[in-house]
């Protein structure tokens, strides 16, 4: 396991987040993500950095809320550092900032075909929930998954 420093992300880490974000199989649109940080959306990016004095972005995690829930929007990590522990890393970290927000669960959506995501939830006990037909560009359905908070880890 690689292990990163994790902190909240500011604008100053937009340029980063959007090198990060371009390695994305569906990279969001750069307005966006320029807009959430820019404005101190209430969204929280977490970033996932090396130590060292030649500190890099390695992935990021988009947290922000959904019926008093936390919602896992987006968690993007390099190739060169998938499935390392980085994207568990950045999920706990999430579901950390909900708990300590008084979030009752920590909510998400994924594609059935992001096998790698779905082993990694299930990994860390989230259950899967209601489909949501036709919630991709593509037409593919979204699998939402919850996980009850705090997150206890084996």
């Amino acid at each position: 396991m690689f292990f990163a420093d994790i902190r909240f992300c500011t604008e100053l880490d937009a340029a980063p987040i959007l090198e990060v974000d371009k390695t994305s199989p569906y990279p969001w649109p750069e307005r966006i993500i320029v807009r959430d940080l820019r404005n101190g959306a209430e969204l929280a990016y977490l970033g996932a950095f090396s130590a060292g004095e030649e500190e890099r972005l390695l992935g990021y995690a988009v947290l922000g809320h959904e019926s008093g829930s936390g919602l896992l929007m987006n968690v993007v990590v390099l190739p060169e550092y998938r499935r390392l522990g980085l994207g568990m890393q950045l999920v706990v970290a999430a579901a950390e900032c909900a708990s300590a927000l008084a979030c009752p669960s920590l909510l998400l959506r994924v594609r059935p075909s992001n096998f790698a995501a779905l082993e990694l939830y299930r990994s860390l006990g989230f259950v899967c929930g209601k489909k949501h037909a036709r919630y991709y560009n593509n037409g593919e359905f979204a699998q939402q998954m919850s996980l009850k908070l705090p997150l206890l880890l084996k």
